[in-house]
Order: structure tokens, then sequence, then C-alpha cells
């Protein structure tokens, strides 16, 4: 009887722990909090801005080369974002996060330590 119980809280356990684990997993907390920082300011929430293009438009504008600049030419404040190491460093980073939560995704982001509500 008590190989039963061990087995089957290893089991629970396995399994809760997995769980948290997907969850906390649902998407990069690191580039949330950089387009927080660099972007809100204009753009709105991280997963409100991700949501107004597709993944086919977001990988269009990191890609081609001088498109974000030529984009927030007539914005200082974005031009020196574009230029900050926090954005040249995880510009990758930032465009999986984009393209992962993008028009046609299907990511349905709720509430959570980072993000809860809409402001644009």
């Amino acid at each position: 009887m008590t190989k039963m119980k061990t087995l089957i809280a290893t089991a629970f356990l396995i399994t809760a722990v997995s769980s948290l684990s997907y969850a906390a997993e649902q998407y990069d907390t690191k580039a949330f909090r950089t387009v927080q920082k660099l972007c809100t300011s204009c753009h709105g929430t991280p997963f409100y801005m991700a949501k107004q293009i597709d993944e086919d438009d977001w990988d269009f504008y990191f890609e081609t080369a001088g498109k974000l600049e030529k984009i927030h030419k007539d914005k200082p404040e974005a031009l020196e974002s574009l230029k900050s190491p926090m954005f040249t460093n995880r510009k990758e980073r930032l465009l999986k996060f984009f393209i992962d939560n993008s028009k046609y995704s299907g990511a349905v982001n709720g509430c959570d330590a980072n993000f809860c509500g809409t402001v644009h």
C-alpha cells in the first residue's frame, strides 16, 4: 500500500511540476518586458502591439534592413530605443515574441504577474 501511495504521489508531483513549467513558458517574459520598456509609450501593451499585424509583416519589418528605422524616422525617442543595446541584443527574441503573439497566432494571453488588461 505504501508503494502505491508513493507511486501516486510521484505521478502527481511530476504532473504538477510539468504543468507549472508549461504555464510559465507561454511567452518570453524578457522580450515582453523589453517591449514594455521600449515601445509601450507609443504602441500600447506588448500583446496589443503584437496583435496589430501578422507574422509575415513582423518578419518583414525586422528582417528588412532599415525598415524599422524608416517607420520611426520622425520619432526621436523611438529611434533611440531601436539603437539601444537592449533592443539590438534582443532583436531576434523580440521578433519571435511578436510572431508568437501576432494577429493570427491564436495566442490569447490572460492576466498574470506581468500583464493584465490592454492599455493603448
